[in-house]
């Protein structure tokens, strides 16, 4: 998906992010002279070595970080704190264990920060429950669910404020295979029916081919976008489709 003034919801303008030293050390830059466009509704997936600044990268545009140098923007202002326009999901679920799935769900929309004028949150938790598929277990704790269906409802509870863009980081790192993969199809199934903005950190290669529209290649630090890889394939995506392999098996060697 090639980038359009118009439909740009994100930059990163010569983004510069420095960690002063200590115990004698200098300071670190973490990420150097970084440059990135994200497009309205684009899935994209970012990939790169351990400790390159994946999940800072997350965090600027989450406003938990302010740059050292340059600008994060976000429709052409520039970040200065979080927002409800920017939502993130962690690799853990971070759930309230004492609150049921539905109050989960419910407890953004009560904040004040996030209160809207004429939004009914009754109708609001009842129609996340059911994007999610967890409709049937609005009073069910997280103790209570798998751990799909808590990654389901950490979800749920970061759309529940209607955010123009989701930050999703190793977001099914955590899971086994086997629903690793469910989940994948269900994330992908949310995206199609929200076209929320996706940022998608992951180690899994694979798992960034399959999903993303493009995959943004991570340098070791102090970082910088080594490339961007366009993924023009159809989805559904599958692993044994040879040019999803070829597509793996070239980033793979870029990474290396």
């Amino acid at each position: 998906m090639s980038g359009t003034p118009e439909r740009e919801l994100v930059r990163f303008d010569r983004v510069t992010l420095t960690f002063p030293g200590g115990f004698g050390r200098g300071p670190v830059d973490v990420i150097r002279q970084l440059d990135l466009s994200v497009q309205d509704g684009e899935f994209v997936a970012i990939i790169g070595p351990s400790g390159c600044g994946k999940s800072t990268l997350l965090s600027l545009l989450a406003g938990y970080l302010i740059p050292s140098s340059g600008q994060v923007l976000f429709r052409g202002k520039a970040i200065w704190g979080p927002g409800q326009e920017r939502m993130m999901v962690f690799q853990q679920p971070a759930l309230f264990p004492w609150l049921t799935t539905a109050d989960n769900i419910a407890f953004g929309l009560r904040l004040k920060a996030n209160r809207t004028k004429g939004r009914n949150i009754k109708e609001t938790v009842s129609a996340m429950l059911q994007l999610v598929q967890l409709d049937g277990f609005a009073r069910y704790y997280p103790s209570d669910l798998s751990g799909g269906m808590r990654q389901r409802l950490e979800i749920a509870r970061a759309l529940a404020v209607d955010p123009q863009v989701l930050l999703m980081d190793e977001p099914l790192a955590a899971l086994d295979a086997l629903t690793r993969r469910t989940m994948q199809r269900e994330v992908l199934r949310i995206w199609a029916t929200t076209r929320k903005t996706i940022l998608f950190v992951t180690h899994d290669i694979d798992e960034a081919v399959i999903m993303a529209d493009r995959i943004v290649v991570m340098a070791q630090r102090p970082t910088f976008v080594l490339e961007i890889e366009e993924v023009p394939l159809p989805r559904p995506r599958l692993r044994e489709d040879p040019e999803v392999g070829k597509l793996v098996q070239r980033l793979s060697t870029l990474l290396e």
